[in-house]
């Protein structure tokens, strides 16, 4: 791997292929570091927003971005949305990069061993969510927006990363957000739906 040296995986970008990922997945969980080559490229923040704005359309490796986030305590894992923006600040945006071959941008969370992922049980204890699956009950809504209720799940999340990073909550700017990790049909089936319900 170049710059960083195989198996020396750190917070920011980085160009890899699926096989390339699973061997650096490897060296992070094993103790033995050597394992087999990577061909894996970290980037700077410029190269990396450079290439996805290019389209982040896999390269001559089959190469396309990943962006690892070193999750140490249950801390890190928290914060990992307010992490997220710091490399790559205008996410929550519609994706205007993509075009045909357009690859989502993956977000590696590196978790230490002992960290465990929060469960749906925790994130449904959450008192936001509760206040939304409230809103949600009595309105139909979610801070003020219609919602068709097959979606609220995910839009609940993502009204939340919303808020937390003070974005106004609109249905397009939902749209806008889920676009950035949806397939370009689902995302358009979600936009025609919240559309259709908030006219």
């Amino acid at each position: 791997m170049t710059q960083e040296g195989a198996g020396q995986l750190h917070d920011g970008w980085y160009l890899m292929s699926t096989a390339d990922l699973e061997c650096e997945l490897n060296r992070w969980r094993s103790s033995d570091k050597e394992g087999g080559p990577s061909r894996a490229r970290r980037l700077t923040n410029q190269e990396a927003l450079a290439y996805r704005n290019a389209g982040n359309l896999p390269d001559e490796l089959d190469r396309s971005l990943r962006l690892v986030l070193v999750v140490k305590d249950a801390q890190d894992l928290a914060n990992l949305d307010a992490r997220r923006l710091t490399f790559e600040p205008d996410y929550h945006d519609a994706p205007t990069w993509r075009r045909e071959g357009s690859r989502p941008v993956n977000v590696i969370p590196l978790r230490s061993p002992g960290v465990e992922p929060v469960t749906e049980a925790s994130w449904w204890d959450d008192p936001e969510l509760e206040a939304l699956e409230r809103e949600f009950t009595e309105r139909g809504t979610a801070d003020g927006v219609r919602i068709p209720g097959e979606y609220r799940g995910f839009i609940f999340k993502t009204v939340l990363a919303l808020r937390a990073q003070g974005h106004e909550v609109t249905s397009r700017s939902i749209c806008n957000s889920i676009a950035r990790w949806l397939p370009k049909e689902d995302a358009a089936r979600i936009d025609a739906a919240l559309a259709e319900a908030n006219r």
